[in-house]
């Protein structure tokens, strides 16, 4: 069984690039629009995919345990997370991979704060955002077919995959820990 402990480190468009755009209050970027009291900053493109009906969801999240659970990724669409109630957050992705299974020694983990969040790029594994304080709340967009036509992937429960989906309980097979 792998284990490792992650340290978390924040968040910034450099650090978040090979796992999707970092969507942000930076406004040290010239604004791309502009007229008569509206300054519009943050142009981030966002691949969407094709077919399937976009859904816009809200997420509550109580504080989770370090300990990671879940990795899943998704290949036809990205996936966005924005805190809506602007708490900070933990994001633990994953490089895109051939393989079945993510690079358990690739993995980052990082602190998402001040309102911002990610659009991942599709491919990137991650597990759900690690709450750091208790009702932070997401807004998340991502595409239906994320969610429909799962088949359940013996052995183990949490593990599914589907036509934008592949999730993997990681419990009973590495042990890996976020550390603030």
């Amino acid at each position: 069984m792998f284990e490792r402990t992650l340290r978390v480190e924040v968040a910034t468009p450099a650090s978040v690039a090979p796992y999707g755009a970092f969507i942000g209050t930076d406004l040290s970027r010239p604004p791309f629009a502009e007229w008569p009291g509206v300054t519009v900053y943050g142009k981030v493109p966002i691949t969407v995919g094709s077919g399937g009906e976009i859904l816009h969801v809200r997420m509550n999240a109580a504080v989770f345990p370090a300990r990671i659970a879940i990795l899943e990724r998704h290949f036809a669409h990205t996936q966005t997370y924005l805190p809506a109630n602007g708490r900070p957050f933990v994001m633990v992705l994953g490089e895109e991979v051939e393989d079945a299974l993510p690079k358990f020694s690739a993995l980052r983990a990082f602190l998402f704060q001040d309102g911002a969040g990610i659009a991942m790029h599709p491919g990137i594994w991650h597990e759900f955002p690690l709450a750091l304080e208790d009702d932070t709340r997401f807004t998340v967009i991502l595409r239906e077919e994320s969610h429909i036509n799962l088949i359940e992937a013996p052995p183990y429960p949490w593990d599914a995959r589907g036509p934008d989906l592949e999730r993997f309980d990681i419990t009973p097979r590495a042990n890996l820990f976020v550390q603030l």
